[in-house]
């Protein structure tokens, strides 16, 4: 009998020493492609896995570091990656955020380099909308051949909406 009243605390107190992230699950599969139809050009590809609630976030965009010669006036791509977070509500995700670098799929070997940069928060307002928060501040003392090196800070938010197919 003390042995099961034991064992019962232990599982309640674990279970309240869980970070409430832990408990929250999100409201609905936000996993899809979103963006805000009037910049055309930059979106997230947010996919979320499911039943483990974790997600996958990417936002494409453009690096103010590197002009690209092929197109006067434009930028090259520039991935930078949520790969998890913690649900904070059913409806909002906050995830650390990276830069990466690598090589093409098709060389063999890796040789990939990931910095952590700043921050993702997501907030759904509805299934088919949100809000897309950034926060992006490459660490000072990062060698020249670092994929975070010359990275100027950047933060806002973004309404943004799934991508109709």
């Amino acid at each position: 009998m003390i042995a099961r009243f034991l064992s019962a605390a232990l599982l309640a107190a674990a279970a309240l020493s869980l970070p409430v992230a832990a408990q929250v699950a999100p409201a609905a599969n936000y996993t899809d492609m979103w963006y805000l139809p009037s910049e055309s050009g930059w979106g997230v590809s947010f996919t979320q896995h499911t039943g483990s609630n974790q997600v996958f976030a990417v936002w494409y965009t453009y690096d103010p570091r590197q002009p690209d010669p092929t197109s006067p006036g434009g930028f090259k791509p520039l991935w930078i990656v949520m790969p998890g977070g913690t649900w904070t509500t059913p409806t909002s995700i906050t995830g650390s955020v990276y830069v990466t670098n690598g090589q093409p799929f098709t060389q063999s070997g890796s040789n990939t380099q990931l910095t952590s940069v700043g921050s993702f928060t997501f907030s759904f307002s509805s299934a088919s909308a949100g809000t897309f928060a950034y926060t992006i501040a490459a660490p000072t003392g990062l060698a020249s051949s670092d994929p975070a090196f010359g990275l100027p800070s950047m933060s806002g938010s973004k309404s943004i909406q799934r991508q109709s197919f």
